[in-house]
């Protein structure tokens, strides 16, 4: 994906296999009631063969490796998602908490038989024009908050999905577009409350439980459940108008698109966002570059600024100059993004890498060969590659070891993504990804496999999540805020 990646998975099993289901020593009839009796009055608590929990739970992004619930709970309270961690932790039966529904890893198929702890009441939105601060709950999603800055001329950096939840994207670091001004999403965080795995209700900050802040900004969903966010929030830039250019290249053109893209490779202009979607055309019979050049700045700089690629006479081209800080994602990719962002229970095979230079002569040989094979294979079509390329200067303006984040100088965050409507397809698409991830790894600039936390299939390893010289740290701390590994499920630190 690009930084518009969404998902993972919501899995449902049926109530006959429930009861040998959760971990032997309590029933899933206990768990509701006992349940129904600790929370308080507004907390809701069904079983998945509920039709409630069609209705009232967050429905999962995809489908593919899911994770299965068999008793969902809705807290009202922060205290009832502490009453709920240390039940779940005494009576040992697994939990995920899910706030907008997205983050795709394969990882979260490891969890089988659990309470789903949504925090679909935590939907508060607070903010502070004057003092530029905002706090938000653990399930107010990137569109809600957009919004509800540009009516006030605030900003500040979110990936570019809506519908992903802030919560989920700060505690993984969080890239965006907005990323060349103000770097992650998660060093905007001013605090967070937390509720650990030691079931202790905490704020972190850079002044209390330090070490605890550090690791939820990168990290988060190792150490517990986020259940309110405080911010710096930023005057808009160019009162938040923003130009949206959306251009297709034809494959033919690939060494050009790739060369034009190199020549940002060290002074690429903060305002811009370069993104492609990569993709088998059958008008063209063959692949295709839709792109989307996002800059947060007037029309005449923008065509400026992407002149290399205007040089390359698009196919197409769209010029979106009346764009804003709160709609810039529904319109880029030629309304791609806004199409796949709400949509749930997709079918898709993820795999993804940091991109530290653009290695042009690895790239067209890495799409010459999706190309035939794409040409070869109908089902394969569906498979998609995204490009995204953003300046590293508001990243690089935080030092490496101020938060968990471990990326701060990538090029380009580069994905897979094999969609499909017929899960029987899954496996060929997930071989073919796994088999494009290799190809493009060898022009990485790295030697050593590195992905976002987000954007990760799932079989890459702490040490590609989080980089080998961050995890005894963060090891550490999960001995100090979740000794006993209740949050080990999204793409861990710990092995599951």
């Amino acid at each position: 994906m690009i930084s518009f990646r969404s998902a993972v998975v919501c899995g449902l099993v049926h109530f006959c296999s429930l009861h040998a289901a959760l971990a032997g020593s309590v029933s899933t009839q206990q768990i509701i009631k006992d349940l129904k009796a600790t929370l308080s009055p507004g907390s809701e608590v069904v079983l998945t063969s509920d039709p409630a929990f069609a209705q009232d739970f967050t429905a999962r992004f995809s489908g593919t490796h899911a994770p299965q619930f068999v008793v969902a709970a809705k807290p009202k309270l922060v205290t009832d998602v502490q009453k709920l961690i240390k039940y779940a932790s005494r009576q040992k039966v697994p939990f995920l908490a899910t706030g907008g529904g997205h983050g795709y890893t394969w990882s979260l198929g490891q969890l089988q038989n659990a309470i789903q702890l949504d925090l679909g009441n935590f939907q508060t939105i607070e903010v502070d024009a004057a003092g530029n601060t905002m706090k938000v709950g653990g399930a107010v999603r990137i569109g809600n908050v957009t919004q509800e800055l540009h009516a006030l001329g605030k900003e500040f950096p979110v990936g570019m999905c809506p519908s992903v939840g802030v919560s989920g994207l700060t505690l993984g670091g969080g890239v965006g577009p907005l990323g060349g001004f103000y770097g992650a999403t998660s060093d905007n965080l001013i605090s967070a409350e937390v509720v650990t795995g030691t079931g202790k209700i905490l704020t972190a900050s850079a002044t209390e439980n330090a070490d605890l802040f550090y690791g939820i900004r990168g990290a988060g969903f190792n150490f517990g459940v986020v259940t309110s966010l405080n911010y710096r929030i930023h005057p808009a830039t160019n009162q938040g108008r923003v130009t949206v250019v959306n251009a297709m290249f034809p494959a033919n053109l690939s060494t050009s698109v790739w060369q034009a893209t190199n020549k940002y490779v060290g002074h690429h202009p903060k305002e811009l966002a370069i993104l492609f979607a990569i993709r088998f055309n059958e008008t063209l019979g063959g692949m295709s570059f839709v792109g989307s050049f996002i800059y947060f700045g007037p029309e005449t700089q923008a065509l400026e600024v992407i002149k290399p690629f205007l040089d390359l006479n698009p196919l197409y081209l769209e010029v979106i100059n009346d764009a804003s800080y709160s709609n810039f994602s529904s319109v880029a990719l030629y309304g791609d993004v806004a199409d796949i962002g709400p949509k749930k229970s997709i079918d898709f095979a993820p795999y993804t890498l940091n991109l530290y230079k653009v290695d042009v002569k690895n790239l067209v040989s890495s799409l010459n060969h999706m190309n035939a094979t794409l040409t070869a294979n109908l089902n394969l079509r569906p498979a998609t590659l995204s490009w995204a390329q953003y300046s590293p200067e508001g990243y690089l303006k935080f030092p490496l070891e101020s938060s968990a984040f471990a990326y701060r100088d990538v090029v380009v965050w580069f994905s897979y993504d094999g969609f499909t409507t017929d899960p029987a397809q899954i496996p060929a698409l997930d071989k073919f990804g796994k088999d494009i991830r290799g190809l493009v790894q060898r022009g990485s600039g790295r030697r050593d496999l590195e992905t976002y936390v987000h954007f990760s299939h799932g079989d890459e390893g702490p040490a590609a999540w989080y980089t080998k010289g961050k995890l005894p740290g963060l090891r550490k701390l999960k001995r100090t805020y979740d000794p006993e590994s209740l949050f080990s499920w999204y793409n861990p630190i710990s092995g599951y």
